[in-house]
């Protein structure tokens, strides 16, 4: 009986192993949620520190580390592993966002303290996620402060705001005594990367930031450069993905092939959703584009807390409402959907891709790989449109298996002919039809096979059992 048993465990690992197959080469590259941490969720009322009710204030709602702990679940889900807060240091009563430092040394008491960040750090890898810290350069009575600032509108006002001044980190010994700082803020805490919002031209993070932990720049003027992080925001790129994505028959830039962060908007720039409002777009709609292009890149990508509900707006502070986590349940229900697609597939981050089309809102693009191509189709014009594609010799037998809207494409006298409705992005696996099939039927035949006799075996004994006591 238990060598049946076994039998069956191993019928149905063949059979998963079948249906979800998996490679060597998978990797799975960050997919941030930004959140700044006092406009998730205030779960803790007994930390909070200068809040206000009024949903229109520029003072605290009391959000904190718990609150978003709490949720963690519902991040995970719809397809991130990586969250990065907004800054945790300890923080003037009347800010909200972080930057307002009053030491660099503690935990914000009001997000529940150094205990409370620790546990949340902890809850973090405990699913499986990384995060990623938000550090301010606001400079402090240590600090040699920056004469020309570079700040766009929405910071402009933020900074007016808080009535502070910016580090000048191209000064050697601010260099040298931020860079001590970050170091021990890692060494005290696990983070898995540090986030900065950059606002002098031409800074290299090699010189401010320690070598031991991956960094992220994010950029808010156009024309501004930084080098030295891993991973950097130019706000030209970000500005080009939420206008194309906001609207339609808008030619969509090109993933970046360096190491771009890709993202549409931010807590310094103007949502998402008001790109789509000013094109009079359905925000549902604009935000399951934008995700598919988030989820297709193969590199880091980030979207703002509260883009899942189309947080609206385009100055300070109403870009930054409470979340409070109502959530729009179909755009929340399909980011989950498609984002298991694309988890299942992190082999497409390894793959060399070519683009097939690009034009007027239409982006084809094709991942090669060692076991299977894919080819992502995102239709983000105002018409239904359809697209030829020469079969190869390579995928004679083969069929475009759509799954994220389910199409299966059949060659038809040499060529796969794809039809996609209007503001629809489908991503298709190129499979052996018949090979996948016939997989699958014998690893069903193997498990009820195998359960029939187990079933029999056991009716068997129970029989000769009753037997035995006459």
């Amino acid at each position: 009986m238990k060598r049946m048993i076994a039998l069956l465990f191993t019928a149905f690992a063949l059979f998963f192993t079948m249906v979800n197959p998996s490679s060597a080469e998978e990797q799975a590259e960050e997919k941030i949620y930004m959140i700044p941490v006092d406009r998730f969720l205030n779960n803790d009322k007994s930390n909070d520190i200068g809040v206000h009710e009024d949903p229109d204030n520029d003072q605290p709602f009391g959000g904190d580390f718990v609150g978003i702990e709490e949720h963690l679940e519902y991040i995970k889900d719809m397809g991130f592993n990586t969250i990065m807060l907004s800054p945790v240091t300890e923080r003037a009563e009347d800010d909200y966002l972080g930057y307002d430092v009053t030491s660099y040394d503690k935990i914000s008491e009001a997000y529940g303290g150094a205990e409370a960040f620790q546990d949340f750090i902890d809850s973090v890898h405990n699913q499986d996620m990384k995060i990623v810290v938000d550090m301010p350069t606001t400079a402090t009575e240590d600090y040699t402060a920056l004469e020309n600032l570079e700040f766009n509108d929405i910071e402009t006002a933020y900074y007016e705001d808080i009535d502070r001044e910016i580090i000048d980190l191209s000064d050697a010994d601010n260099q040298s005594q931020y860079k001590d700082m970050v170091q021990n803020f890692v060494d005290t805490y696990d983070v898995d990367g540090i986030s900065m919002f950059l606002n002098q031209d031409g800074l290299n993070g090699n010189d401010f930031l320690p070598d031991n932990i991956p960094s992220y720049g994010i950029l808010t003027i156009d024309g501004m450069t930084a080098e030295g992080f891993d991973h950097v925001s130019h706000n030209e790129f970000r500005s080009s993905i939420a206008n194309a994505l906001g609207g339609v028959d808008i030619e969509i830039p090109e993933f970046p092939t360096d190491n771009e962060l890709v993202l549409a908007d931010h807590w310094f720039s103007e949502r998402f959703t008001y790109h789509a409002a000013s094109h009079n777009m359905f925000p549902g709609t604009r935000v399951q584009q934008l995700a598919n292009y988030l989820y297709a890149y193969q590199g880091a990508s980030a979207m703002t807390y509260g883009t899942e509900v189309a947080f609206n707006g385009d100055s300070y502070p109403e870009i930054h409402p409470q979340m409070d986590l109502w959530t729009d349940k179909e755009v929340v229900e399909y980011l989950e959907n498609i984002s298991m697609i694309y988890d299942r597939h992190q082999v497409m981050a390894a793959g060399e891709t070519e683009t097939l089309l690009n034009e007027a809102g239409q982006y084809i693009v094709r991942y090669k790989t060692n076991d299977v191509d894919f080819v992502f189709n995102m239709n983000n014009t105002s018409e239904t449109q359809s697209n030829t594609f020469e079969q190869t010799a390579s995928e004679d037998g083969k069929v475009y298996s759509g799954m994220l809207i389910g199409d299966m494409i059949r060659p038809h006298e040499g060529e796969f002919i794809t039809v996609l409705d209007r503001e629809e992005t489908e991503l298709y696996s190129i499979i052996e039809e018949a090979g996948f099939n016939n997989g699958y039927l014998y690893a069903s035949i193997l498990i009820f096979g195998l359960f029939a006799i187990f079933v029999w075996v056991a009716a068997s004994r129970s029989k000769k059992r009753k037997n035995s006591k006459f």
